[in-house]
């Protein structure tokens, strides 16, 4: 299993990602708000945690499933939805192997959950996401770029460019951008891959 248990402790310290990013927010508002029928279109949330971004997909009238290998962020999640009477299905399971079909769903999103992985498990959880993806299905995700970033908890891997491009060769009409920011009083600098490509 490529999850690693210390996140049960980090989701049981502190509320932990109640609102999604805006990135994620643009990506599905271009790709997605036009549909005719928003609950036929099926995402997955790869690392969901608490259920942010699973949270705002659902409340915009989308089927969406989660999924995390930390009991206590999906219990969290679920917590959340029921007081809120909000529909997704969230599932406790390792995102290296994932339990739906072939061609399952229209997309897939990743909030720099895979980055908690080591690089072999990354190459293996990305062609599960080409596998579960529909022949035109999209995926979102943000990936951390900057290793000297040592803020970020439990991040085993920083990606590169070139490892951007290199991971997405099987996919169509790749797209990558980045946020730069300073955090901690300018402590830090983050530079964030935003990345989107078509099965």
């Amino acid at each position: 299993m490529s999850w690693d248990k210390t996140w049960e402790k980090v989701f049981s310290s502190k509320e932990w990602g109640k609102y999604p990013p805006e990135v994620l927010v643009r990506f599905v508002a271009r790709n997605y708000y036009a549909a005719p029928d928003r609950s036929k279109i099926k995402i997955l949330d790869l690392g969901c945690g608490t259920g942010a971004a699973t949270w705002y997909m659902a409340r915009e009238g989308f089927s969406v499933v989660g999924i995390d290998g930390s009991k206590t962020a999906i219990k969290i999640a679920r917590r959340r939805f029921k007081a809120e009477k909000l529909k997704a299905d969230f599932k406790i399971g390792d995102i290296v192997k994932l339990d739906w079909p072939d061609n399952y769903f229209d997309s897939v999103t990743d909030i720099a959950s895979i980055q908690s992985n080591s690089y072999q498990n990354i190459k293996k959880i990305m062609g599960e996401v080409y596998r579960v993806l529909k022949p035109g299905g999209k995926f979102f995700g943000t990936m951390i770029a900057e290793e000297k970033n040592m803020h970020w908890i439990l991040m085993e891997h920083f990606f590169k460019l070139a490892e951007i491009k290199q991971l997405f060769l099987p996919f169509r009409d790749l797209k990558v951008d980045y946020s730069k920011r300073t955090m901690d009083n300018r402590r830090a600098i983050t530079k964030l891959w935003c990345v989107e490509a078509t099965k």
